[in-house]
């Protein structure tokens, strides 16, 4: 009779520490991502943008309150944001982002959005604008 509660009991510890393991690490449990951080303090805020060190390049940078993972979605179309820059300097998770993007034309109208934690940010709702030669 002792194995079998044991067996029980063993058997019920087994599916809660699953079942807390698998809530832990579930996106979006009760507003927040799977390391506790609310998902509000993933917004952007102190966006930058300037000329990069290299000719025909951009440097976007940003901050959040959270760790958070981010990017830039851009393009020369509003409606198509077809190319990714990614924040390869700031890591995978992060308060503070910088996104360097390059090869871009002077006089050309870039669009973009600053992507984090799956979010995408711009004006209210609309990618933001880039042309290279106004930095």
């Amino acid at each position: 009779m002792n194995k079998k509660i044991f067996s029980i009991i063993i058997f019920l510890v087994v599916i809660l520490v699953s079942s807390s393991v698998f809530l832990l690490f579930k996106k979006n449990v009760g507003g927040f991502d799977s390391l506790f951080v609310s998902q509000g303090d993933c917004t952007p805020f102190n966006l930058f943008v300037a000329k990069g060190v290299e000719e025909f390049s951009a440097k976007i940078t940003w901050k959040t309150k959270g760790k958070c993972m981010g990017f830039v979605q851009y393009g020369l179309n509003r409606d198509s944001l077809d190319k990714v820059g990614l924040d390869f300097i700031s890591g995978y998770r992060s308060q503070d982002h910088e996104v360097l993007i390059e090869k871009l034309l002077t006089k050309e109208r870039y669009y973009y959005l600053i992507n984090s934690n799956g979010q995408g940010y711009g004006n209210n709702g609309r990618p933001l604008e880039l042309v290279l030669m106004n930095l």
